[in-house]
């Protein structure tokens, strides 16, 4: 039950953290809108937290984690007070998503469910720690890398073959090929 409530906490999370470092193996350029170093410390917060709620089975770690998703709530408030609604970065060049109220919405309702699951967690069993939970990290963090890298592209690659087939459909359906 721990993992679970584990997976769907930090799955956001993840998400961010794999299109963050598929931006640096590519050497793609970000889109955050505040300072690099900004940007640096919030990945680095966001991949030991989320460790940590893999690695450390208590109601605390899903607290730390619900401070990241305040911190990252309060500083899109800033940015979308300073610069507007500008692109976020949030998941990587793959997906185009910019700063908006919904987003500071998503992470208050992240942060009050890891306050939730704190409580629920405390009851779970007693703090303790769990090695293996970092496996569980590297896999989540393969699947998040899928949903954020792996989906996007191939919905290009099928709009570009669609296009480019297009051009040869009259041909195929006077051959007798499937009309659809």
């Amino acid at each position: 039950m721990y993992y679970l409530l584990a997976i769907l906490f930090t799955f956001p999370v993840m998400m961010s953290i794999a299109s963050s470092l598929w931006g640096k193996v590519l050497g793609d350029p970000t889109n955050f809108p505040a300072h690099p170093y900004l940007y640096r410390i919030l990945i680095t917060a966001q991949i030991l937290c989320a460790l940590v709620v893999f690695i450390y089975h208590s109601a605390i770690s899903f607290l730390i984690l619900s401070l990241v998703y305040l911190a990252q709530c309060v500083g899109v408030l800033v940015l979308i007070h300073t610069k507007g609604k500008v692109e976020c970065g949030c998941l990587g060049p793959q997906v185009g998503s910019r700063l908006s109220y919904s987003l500071v919405l998503l992470n208050l309702l992240f942060t009050l469910a890891g306050c939730l699951f704190s409580y629920v967690a405390q009851y779970m069993s007693n703090p303790v720690l769990m090695l293996e939970g970092a496996f569980i990290f590297v896999m989540l963090l393969l699947l998040a890398l899928l949903v954020v890298v792996g989906i996007p592209d191939a919905r290009y690659a099928i709009k570009a073959y669609r296009a480019a087939g297009a051009v040869y459909h009259p041909t195929i359906n006077k051959r007798g090929g499937n009309s659809t």
